[in-house]
C-alpha cells in the first residue's frame, strides 16, 4: 500500500496512517520494508479478462428467478394426487367385493330359480294327478283341501321366480 496525500497537504501510509510527512518521498523513506514486499493481491489466478469471458460463457451476468411459492405447490399437487389415487384404489377394491358378491348372488339365485321351477312342475304334475282322482272318484276338487293349498303355493313360487328375476319389481 503506497503513501497517500490527505486533505492537509502532508502524506499518510496506507489508509489508516497518520497524515504527518511532508513529502511523499518522505513517507516511502519512513516505510521501506513494508513497502517493497508490497504486491497485490490478485482474486485468484485467473486475469480479469478470463472472468470476463467465463462470465460471458456461463452467462452469470443474467439473473435466474425461481418461484418457491410454485415448489410449494407442486408439492402440494403431488400429495393430494397421492390421497386421490389411494381413494380411488380404495374404492376399486370395495367395487371388486361388491362385483364378486353380486356375481355370487346371481349365481345363487339362478340355482334357484331352476329349483323352484322344478317344484312347480313337480307341484303341477301332483295337482295333475289330484284332479284326476277326484274326476275318477266323482268327489269335488275344492272339496281336497291339500289341492288349493298347493295351487296357492304355485303362484307364490312362480311370484318368487319373476322377483329372482327382476329384483327392482319388488
Amino acid at each position: 500500500m503506497p503513501c497517500t496525500k490527505c486533505e492537509n497537504g502532508k502524506y499518510k501510509w496506507g489508509k489508516t496512517g497518520e497524515c504527518k510527512y511532508d513529502s511523499k518521498e518522505e513517507c516511502e523513506k519512513a516505510n521501506p520494508k513494508k513497502y517493497n514486499k508490497m504486491k497485490p493481491t490478485p482474486l485468484g489466478k485467473k486475469s480479469y479478462e478470463e472472468y470476463a469471458k467465463e462470465l460471458k460463457e456461463y452467462n452469470l451476468s443474467s439473473t435466474k428467478k425461481f418461484n418457491f411459492g410454485l415448489a410449494q405447490d407442486l408439492e402440494k399437487a403431488v400429495k393430494k394426487s397421492e390421497g386421490l389415487v389411494k381413494t380411488s384404489q380404495k374404492l376399486i377394491d370395495k367395487m371388486e367385493k361388491a362385483f364378486k358378491n353380486y356375481n355370487d348372488v346371481r349365481e345363487n339365485t339362478a340355482t334357484k330359480s331352476k329349483e323352484i321351477e322344478k317344484q312347480i312342475s313337480l307341484n303341477e304334475s301332483k295337482i295333475k294327478d289330484a284332479k284326476t282322482a277326484a274326476k275318477e272318484l266323482g268327489v269335488n276338487i275344492k272339496d281336497i283341501k291339500g289341492v288349493s293349498v298347493l295351487e296357492d303355493s304355485n303362484n307364490d313360487l312362480a311370484r318368487e321366480i319373476n322377483l329372482l328375476d327382476y329384483p327392482a319389481i319388488r
